[in-house]
């Protein structure tokens, strides 16, 4: 990001402004920047502390003061002495260094990435300045900024939403093959439970055995006996008739030489 520095020779600034410094305040602003090209910061800011003392209200006093701060990272420190170079400028109706003043201003907002603050000085600083093409690069700048910001939280949010709902979907997986689980567990036992019982021997169940009724002679007349009695007779007859002719057949026969 452009940042807008203020190092310069305070005496032909001053002569600008139709003011003239002490000799005492000249000779540390000099002996300042010399520090300062050395990024020398806290050398440069004894100097410069020590020309406040003979001329307070010199603007430009306040915006290298500020800068050491700066650089020495003492950002509150810097922002209050930018405010008062402001200040003091706008009471002199300087707008050179007023419009300086509130550029740092703005940059140091961004860099602290308080975007919205820094593009609203930054507007400020363009009402005194139109023309500032460093001014309006940072706005643009920072507008990037902005978005790139707005487009990372929603890729995180849509990330964590991914990852959340992977890891709903992980469970719901464990939850689903422990029942699978559960129901092979069930079906085995349930096959070994079949597999006994068909190992098992079926139990025959013994029909009782059949017995005939007892003969009971009083249920035939004697007429009846005779007629089985003969047929028993003609059977046997029949029989031992079959018996002998099957015999003759079967006997063998002389040889006939």
């Amino acid at each position: 990001m452009i940042r807008k520095l203020l190092i310069p020779s305070l005496m032909l600034v001053l002569v600008g402004c139709g003011k003239y410094p002490r000799l005492e305040t000249i000779e540390s602003v000099r002996e300042g920047n010399k520090n300062l090209q050395k990024q020398n910061a806290q050398g440069a800011l004894e100097h410069y502390l020590n020309g406040l003392r003979f001329d307070p209200f010199l603007p430009e006093l306040h915006l290298n003061i500020g800068l050491s701060f700066e650089l020495l990272q003492q950002n509150e420190k810097a922002m209050a002495s930018y405010k008062e170079a402001e200040r003091i400028a706008a009471a002199l109706n300087n707008k050179e260094l007023e419009f300086v003043a509130i550029f740092n201003q703005a940059q140091m907002l961004g860099k602290a990435k308080q975007v919205d603050e820094a593009i609203a000085m930054y507007q400020r600083a363009l009402d005194i300045n139109p023309t500032s093409m460093e001014t309006k690069i940072n706005i643009e700048l920072l507008i990037q900024q902005q978005q790139g910001q707005g487009e990372g939280e929603n890729k995180d949010q849509q990330d964590q939403d991914q990852k959340n709902q992977d890891q709903k979907n992980q469970d719901q997986q464990k939850k689903d093959q422990g029942k699978e689980g559960e129901q092979k567990d069930d079906k085995k036992d349930q096959d070994k439970d079949g597999k006994e019982k068909e190992d098992k021997p079926k139990e025959v169940q013994k029909s009782p055995k059949y017995k005939p009724r007892p003969f009971n002679g009083k249920d035939l007349s004697e007429a009846d006996v005779k007629k089985i009695l003969g047929e028993l007779k003609q059977q046997e007859e029949k029989i031992r008739a079959e018996y002998n002719r099957k015999d003759v057949k079967e006997q063998p026969r002389d040889k006939d030489w």
